[in-house]
């Protein structure tokens, strides 16, 4: 499923923006936001679009760029973020499958009336950190061995039992000798 998020929106929702930001702070917020984003999708970043305001762009950003496959769009046409979501809700070709992640509530209507999926930020904040914990497990899952049944168990000692008494491979089977007759 794509994602339009509304980006400085979702990031006052994390409290990563306050009032005022140091010179530095809205470009580090960004980035912080970017980062959690790819970190979350990894692979399918490529579905997630994050708008924000033109003004607070940083100094020649061109209108859309990429940042590890998310798509990062600056309104530099329109008078801020929220008119360019709207023009991207207009004009998506399947916006049943669109998800748009705002609390802004000319958003959410704009949303509804092309019948996408609406998120406000807290509810989207919460199935971030549950798909990272699901990426997280995912690993270490795959590495968990599957046990095998003790009739398994049995099947393969009995199909291997005469391996310990071929010559060739008797070798094998003795402890390993280091030259100096410790085992």
């Amino acid at each position: 499923m794509p994602y339009l998020i509304d980006g400085y929106n979702l990031l006052y929702a994390m409290g990563a923006l306050h009032a005022r930001v140091g010179p530095d702070g809205l470009q580090k917020a960004r980035l912080r936001l970017l980062g959690l984003l790819h970190g979350c999708y990894g692979d399918e970043a490529g579905t997630v679009t994050v708008v924000f305001d033109a003004a607070g762009a940083p100094p020649g950003a061109p209108e859309e760029h990429e940042y590890h496959g998310l798509h990062v769009r600056y309104a530099v046409h329109q008078q801020q973020a929220d008119d360019l979501i709207e023009f991207l809700i207009q004009h998506d070709s399947a916006p049943r499958q669109l998800v748009v992640v705002s609390d802004d509530r000319r958003l959410q209507n704009a949303a509804r009336r092309r019948h996408c999926t609406v998120l406000g930020c807290l509810d989207y904040l919460e199935d971030v950190q549950q798909r990272r914990e699901r990426r997280r497990r995912k690993p270490r899952e795959a590495e968990k061995k599957p046990a095998l049944s003790s009739e398994e168990m049995r099947h393969w000692l009995a199909e291997f039992r005469d391996l310990a008494d071929d010559p060739q491979l008797k070798e094998l089977f003795e402890p390993f000798d280091d030259g100096e007759g410790a085992p």
